[in-house]
């Protein structure tokens, strides 16, 4: 976080952090219980974002991606820009040139414009 701060446009130091505040959420979660709850209740911010999170930490980043856009365009005000933002974080620790993020982020642009 220090290096962040002195070099906060370093996109190495992003990544890092990135990297580590995902495994920071999810060090404690079981990840079959983390999904199943998610799609048991796929409205629940909480349950939502931990399934994402897991699914993006295990290499399901596509289930991530359709969970959160789901959630989205279901969604207003502070929930929708907690999806939102969560998304994007999790669309910075995979490589901008996928197929997958470029299709979550168009699908992104249409549900919020």
């Amino acid at each position: 976080k220090r290096f962040l701060a002195r070099m906060p446009a370093n996109p190495y130091a992003k990544l890092g952090l990135a990297h580590t505040q995902l495994q920071l959420r999810i060090l404690n979660l079981d990840p079959a219980q983390t999904i199943a709850a998610a799609n048991t209740s796929p409205l629940d911010i909480e349950r939502a974002l931990a399934a994402a999170d897991m699914e993006v930490a295990t290499g399901s980043v596509e289930p991530a991606f359709i969970r959160l856009l789901a959630l989205i365009k279901a969604t207003s005000g502070d929930e929708r820009a907690r999806a939102k933002d969560r998304l994007l974080e999790l669309f910075s620790l995979v490589d901008p040139a996928d197929p997958r993020v470029i299709k979550a982020r168009a699908e992104l642009a249409n549900a919020l414009f």
